[in-house]
């Protein structure tokens, strides 16, 4: 019980501002988030996202909060599981408020030659 009481606090009540040069922003409060770089952050986020990752018939592999999915496409089966997948990923980072950067994201493919 300690420790949720730790974690809320962590969580709760946080503002942040910035500065830029010699220029500082009006402080506003933070209602969502873990503070970016923190050990605790690193903690939280994988049970944040945990729903995101179950029952799933794709592999995933996730390293802090970098993600990679991937499928092995025998036929057009596999290419609509990945699909229905990733529709259903999009639904739940909507509903999660969790932000894809899709500047960072890329679609690759790899196929054996010869």
């Amino acid at each position: 019980m300690r420790v949720v009481v730790w974690v809320k606090k962590f969580l709760l009540g946080r503002s942040q501002r910035v500065r830029l040069d010699r220029q500082l922003s009006e402080e506003i409060r933070i209602l969502s988030g873990v503070t970016q770089g923190s050990v605790l952050g690193l903690l939280l986020f994988p049970v944040y996202v945990d729903d995101i990752w179950k029952n799933v018939a794709t592999n995933i592999r996730q390293i802090a909060d970098d993600c990679i999915i991937y499928r092995k496409i025998r036929d057009s089966s596999d290419i609509d599981n990945l699909q229905t997948y990733l529709n259903r990923l999009e639904e739940l980072t909507a509903e999660n408020e969790i932000k894809i950067n899709r500047g960072k994201s890329k679609a690759v493919c790899f196929k054996k030659t010869g």
